[in-house]
């Protein structure tokens, strides 16, 4: 191996580098949070102010939770460790990245204000998929990878019960961030992003495979993201 071909793998493998890879993701993050910031800052105000109704406060309550969502991601990126193994091929890496941007997208449509029942839904689901994603980032830490990579092999807390409860997790958050956008595109997009996140878990089990002996007893006892289900 030449000099130059050994120090493109030693940065290859270095924390810049993945910082590097995650820098657009970060960017994307960050701005869906940034994007939401006039809506909280006027719903804010106003309840501050004690002049809101309960369906500005729980708009504000779904949005302020899409928001921190996306803002624990960037944190989660940046503090995350590098991978042991990456997937090999454009099309495992396409899934990761495509249904990554994708899902934030719809934060990008033009916002609506649903009926109240709706607005409830979005918020239920909203915070219940926020404090889902909390608790399991929480145990996965610095093993978390948007694309199909091996870092850390988790197997504790929610992984316990299956293999990819942090995508569960966001696909019900998602799911009330569609209630607050322009339909039928959000709709479209979530269901988008279900099907990528499917082929996204199949790539990184193969990688994890590839990469921790212990991963196929892992996966014989677990399902993939509902317990006893799938």
């Amino acid at each position: 191996m030449t000099p130059a071909r050994a120090a493109i793998d030693r940065f290859r493998k270095s924390k810049a580098y993945d910082l590097l890879m995650a820098a657009p993701l970060i960017v994307w993050f960050g701005g869906a949070a940034i994007q939401l910031r006039p809506s909280l800052v006027a719903l804010g105000a106003a309840l501050m102010s004690g002049a809101i109704t309960w369906h500005g406060a729980l708009l504000f309550f779904a949005l302020f939770a899409s928001a921190t969502f996306n803002l624990l991601l960037v944190w989660l990126l940046v503090a995350r460790s590098v991978p042991v193994r990456r997937a090999r091929g454009l099309l495992a890496r396409a899934c990761g990245f495509v249904g990554t941007f994708l899902g934030v997208a719809i934060l990008y449509l033009p916002p609506v204000t649903p009926p109240l029942p709706l607005l409830l839904l979005s918020d239920v689901l909203l915070i219940a998929g926020f404090a889902a994603s909390v608790v399991i980032a929480s145990r996965l830490g610095r093993a978390f990878s948007i694309m199909p990579e091996a870092r850390v092999l988790v197997t504790a807390g929610a992984y316990a019960r299956v293999r990819h409860p942090l995508y569960a997790a966001e696909v019900i958050g998602l799911a009330g961030n569609a209630i607050l956008f322009r339909q039928p595109w959000a709709i479209l997009i979530l269901l988008a992003v279900i099907a990528l996140q499917v082929a996204r878990a199949h790539f990184e089990e193969q990688v994890l495979s590839q990469a921790f002996p212990d991963y196929a007893a892992y996966r014989a006892r677990t399902k993939r993201f509902i317990p006893g289900v799938y």
